[in-house]
């Protein structure tokens, strides 16, 4: 609303949609990951950490953020909740496709050095995936 308010001329050509897949059937895989929640092994109350946890990230509490928050629900099937939130509902259909980062612990190293990000941009503006796949995995593993 607020860039149409700002550039009338825009208004009604802009829009949300997931990364395009490979066909027109599944959107394109995305990142899906974000701040992870964690109880310390030796917290002094560590139970009701834990269940802190499972709280946020039950079917109620996913569902009342999504709503509140256009937040992107943790599970596919709470997508519906935010139907009609055009650009919540397009990330929340890219997400189905989403995939983690992987469990290592020099993962923070990749994401420091960002290779994903010219990666992407590379991909979504027309370099051949396969070979731009290549050189970031390269720099990934170097």
């Amino acid at each position: 609303a607020l860039i149409e308010q700002k550039n009338p001329e825009l208004k009604g050509k802009l829009g949300y949609f997931p990364i395009p897949g490979k066909t027109a059937k599944a959107p394109g895989s995305v990142f899906t990951g974000g701040s992870d929640l964690i109880v310390p092994k030796n917290a002094d109350q560590r139970s009701a950490g834990i269940a802190v946890v499972k709280a946020l990230a039950s079917e109620k509490w996913q569902t009342e953020l999504a709503r509140s928050m256009s937040y992107v629900p943790n599970k596919p099937k709470l997508a519906h909740v935010v139907e009609g939130e055009e650009g919540t509902a397009a990330m929340a259909e890219g997400a189905s496709q989403g995939r983690a980062t992987p469990n290592s612990s020099q993962w923070a190293k990749v994401e420091a050095e960002n290779p994903i990000k010219p990666y992407m941009t590379a991909v979504l503006t027309g370099a051949d995936p396969a070979a731009a796949a290549t050189k970031a995995s390269e720099r990934i593993t170097a």
